[in-house]
């Protein structure tokens, strides 16, 4: 037994002795990541991770972290973050490890340390570090020059160090004849435009197995390249203008504009304005001192270039100087006129009253020369011209237009040119000056001359001197002399005399004394109708009085011998001397006179007229003197507007026309209706119409039109005439008739309305006995049974009337008959009679007045 507890006892102890070499085998430091040697870039952030694994984890120290000196790395002091720092985590028994940038300074070996239970634990990582691949110089943009050796640069750096290949838009580089390849970067011998692209450059570190690319964009620049434009370039003063500089290059140039002569910059010079993206050099307000050589210079970074253009300014004329003259009559004149202006200005002369200007050189026959020359004067040219007039007259006075032009415009300038001549009375009038029964009168002189010439009064071969009946006013040019004469010896012959430097004129004015005209040398009867006569009168010699103004007639029936009782008619001369509104079938007389300023002459002997009957009008005339055998050509192909005047209607008022038009054909000299068929007569119904428009004609048609005028007693003579219409279509842009009016159709758009609702209405009575209908006959039957119980069933009855009896109807009269019917009269039996009276029937009831012809009750 003893044996069996000492066996028993060991195996106890050996057991707990296992189990406590077990659990210390199973306690130990982890370092993540979990390599025993690691390598980091330089520069790249490290983080390194201790991790305890124990049964407890209560049991474990915190971990710390020793450096490759074996120093203790400590945490980071708040609000700092030091190159290398510790962060604990105890809550996971953890203890992190910064590097913020490591360097090759930084590399060695870095351990954990911590215990359990007093079981020392570590744990430990080799750092190593290398060199990434860094580009120190290499841009990813760059930009060469056209004709010259250019090296895309591309620097790198790395360690172990690295190996460089070049691509060109994914094809491989050598070197070669263009391409040298340079540790640094690329060389490009004689940069073209076709260098332009990407380039790539490739860096390999083959002991890391780094790989890296960089893409690099080579622009290759060319320098400005001035496009091609003409070098003399014109502006106008006192305009704005704009000259245009371009260039080729790459990248865009810039500007710049320079003149020549003072080498200002015009960017910054007023009244310029340089746009320097686009080379557009702006002149604000153009001034003559403009003119010149300007540079436009282009930049870029690829280089410089420059052109040189001439500026000129073209000037408008101005004329300066332009003197009016004056010159005696046959003598010589001239006018100088000055301008100036860039080019030299043309200088040419016009008399202002002739739209034809002179040539330069001789005119007229060697009479009038122009004579022209030109200078430099400053910066503008001055030009002259000088017009000479030789044997100068009168008509040679007035005023003269210099005009001045040239490329830039005109400049006008008027000078006068004042002929001097003796007195003249060309237009005074040599009428006599009436006067009578003492009236004053006025004698007027008017003197034309250069200079004004001073005016005497002479009278019988005397100087006029001023008395109570003679007052003389003015001296020149203009005098007149009133004179009343109350004395007859007053009348007589006056003279106005003129005189100024260069001679005398005088005028006569014939003062008489003036009386009423004579008697009526004749007058005869020329035209009669039923109603009027036309007289041809000759009237009484003018030697003794003033011009006859008017005539006046006196006219009276025959039967009246009393002219104190006649009518008066009178007219102006050389008007148509007629007397309208006489009676036909009467016998009168008339008597004429002349009239005067002075009065009514003497009446002469009396002409006795006897009046025709009624008849039809008389033809009626056309208002234009058109000949009824000459053909007339129309405006229009379509129609042709009549017009004429209104004839005399010989005792009956005219009540229509008559239009009656026919194609025709003009066959041996005669024109013959070519179709009666197509004969149109149309009526106007209107006694004062003087024009009408014939329509629906056909084009390049002759026709004949006859106009004939209609009063009761029938037509009077046509008026003829032949037209032949346009060339053309048949409508000429009239618009069809209207067939039915605005007002018609509303009216039958009402009554389609209306008669669909008294269709609905029917169909209502009959259907459902509803609607207006139905409820007015309900009505009318209820208020005829109801009169029917008040009067009895047994009585006759008439039967209802539907609706009042009109009222009775007057006779209308036809359209000659008066406007009122006949009055009432007790005798209702009364006979008509009637009875012709001057060619046409009146009637009348017995015992009743005349009540006009036609008349009908």
């Amino acid at each position: 037994m003893r044996l069996k507890r000492v066996g028993a006892t060991g195996v106890t102890t050996l057991v707990v002795l296992l189990a406590t070499i077990t659990g210390c085998l199973a306690q130990n430091l982890r370092i993540l990541p979990i390599s025993k040697q690691q390598t980091v870039a330089v520069g790249k952030s490290v983080v390194l991770t201790c991790q305890a694994d124990a049964p407890d984890p209560a049991l474990v120290t915190q971990p710390q972290w020793r450096d490759p000196k074996g120093q203790i790395i400590m945490e980071a002091a708040a609000g700092t973050r030091p190159e290398i720092y510790t962060e604990a985590m105890p809550a996971k028994q953890l203890q992190l490890l910064y590097i913020s940038s490591i360097t090759p300074a930084m590399a060695g070996n870095y351990s954990c340390e911590a215990t359990y239970t007093n079981i020392p634990l570590s744990a430990s990582v080799i750092l190593d570090t290398f060199v990434a691949i860094t580009w120190t110089n290499a841009n990813e943009n760059q930009y060469a020059t056209k004709g010259k050796d250019f090296k895309v640069m591309c620097e790198v750096t790395a360690e172990p160090a690295p190996s460089v290949d070049w691509f060109k838009e994914e094809n491989p580089i050598v070197t070669g004849d263009r391409y040298v390849i340079h540790a640094n970067g690329l060389m490009i011998k004689n940069v073209q435009e076709s260098d332009d692209g990407t380039y790539t450059c490739r860096a390999v570190v083959m002991q890391t197995g780094e790989l890296a690319e960089r893409n690099i964009k080579l622009e290759v620049y060319t320098a400005p390249e001035m496009e091609e434009r003409e070098t003399t370039v014109r502006i106008k003063e006192g305009e704005s203008a704009a000259i245009t500089c371009k260039a080729r290059g790459k990248p865009p140039p810039t500007y710049t504009w320079i003149k020549a002569s003072t080498r200002e910059n015009l960017a910054t010079t007023s009244r310029f304005n340089v746009n320097e993206n686009t080379g557009l050099l702006t002149f604000d307000r153009v001034e003559a001192a403009d003119y010149g050589k300007y540079i436009c210079s282009a930049v870029n970074k690829a280089g410089q270039n420059e052109t040189e253009i001439e500026v000129e300014v073209l000037v408008k004329p101005r004329i300066f100087e332009l003197y009016n003259t004056t010159a005696p009559e046959k003598q010589e004149g001239r006018l100088e006129c000055k301008a100036t202006g860039r080019p030299a200005p043309r200088i040419s002369f016009r008399k202002r009253s002739n739209s034809e200007r002179f040539v330069n050189g001789p005119n007229d026959g060697g009479r009038i020369t122009i004579e022209t020359s030109s200078h430099q004067s400053g910066d503008q040219i001055e030009s002259s011209a000088v017009i000479m007039i030789s044997n100068l007259n009168r008509t040679d006075d007035g005023l003269y237009e210099c005009i001045a032009e040239n490329d830039a415009g005109e400049a006008w300038r008027n000078g006068h040119l004042a002929v001097q001549f003796r007195p003249t009375f060309e237009r005074m009038p040599t009428v006599p000056i009436w006067s009578w029964n003492g009236q004053t009168v006025n004698l007027t002189c008017v003197a034309e001359s250069i200079p004004n010439a001073t005016i005497k009064w002479r009278f019988r071969d005397a100087d006029l001197v001023e008395t109570p009946h003679i007052k003389i006013f003015g001296s020149g040019p203009i005098s007149y002399v009133t004179i009343t004469p109350l004395d007859r010896g007053l009348y007589g012959i006056y003279k106005c005399v003129a005189t100024n430097t260069l001679g005398e004129a005088e005028h006569v004015i014939q003062f008489r004394e003036a009386f009423p005209p004579g008697p009526v040398v004749q007058a005869r009867q020329e035209t009669i109708t039923a109603t009027s006569v036309t007289f041809n009168i000759v009237g009484p010699a003018e030697d003794m009085g003033p011009p006859i103004l008017a005539y006046v007639a006196q006219f009276k029936e025959n039967a009246n011998f009393d002219w104190n009782l006649a009518q008066n008619r009178t007219w102006s001369v050389n008007s148509p001397y007629t007397v309208e509104n006489l009676r036909p079938m009467f016998t009168y007389d008339f008597r004429f006179a002349a009239v005067n300023q002075v009065g009514i002459g003497s009446w002469g002997s009396p002409i006795t007229v006897i009046m025709p009957r009624r008849s039809p009008p008389e033809q009626p005339k056309w208002r234009e003197n058109l000949s009824s055998e000459s053909l007339i050509h129309g405006k229009y192909a379509d129609r042709y507007e009549l017009k004429w005047k209104i004839p005399a209607h010989n005792g009956e008022p005219i009540d229509m026309y008559e239009i009656r038009y026919c194609p025709v054909l003009k066959i041996s000299g005669e024109w013959r209706v070519s179709s009666e068929n197509e004969c149109v007569t149309q009526e106007l119904k209107s006694f004062e119409a003087i024009t009408y428009e014939v329509r629906g004609l056909h084009p390049d048609t002759r026709y004949r039109i006859h106009l004939r005028a209609h009063n009761q007693l029938g037509f009077s003579l046509p008026a003829q005439l032949y037209v032949q219409t346009a060339l053309g279509v048949e409508r000429s842009g009239f618009a069809h008739a209207q067939l039915l009016s605005s007002g018609a159709i509303i009216g039958l758009s009402l009554a389609g309305v209306i008669i669909c609702l008294l269709i609905v209405d029917l169909l209502l009575l009959c259907f459902r006995k509803q609607g207006v209908i139905a409820t007015l006959c309900g009505k009318r039957a209820k208020k005829h049974n109801d009169e029917e119980a008040k009067l009895g069933s047994m009585k006759p009855r008439a039967p209802p009337s539907p609706a009042p009896l009109p009222p009775p109807v007057k006779l209308v009269s036809t359209p000659t008959d008066e406007k009122e019917p006949l009055k009432d009269t007790d005798d209702a039996m009364k006979r008509n009679s009637s009875v012709e009276f001057d060619g046409h029937r009146v009637y009348a009831t017995s015992g009743g007045p005349i009540i006009g012809k036609n008349s009908a009750v």
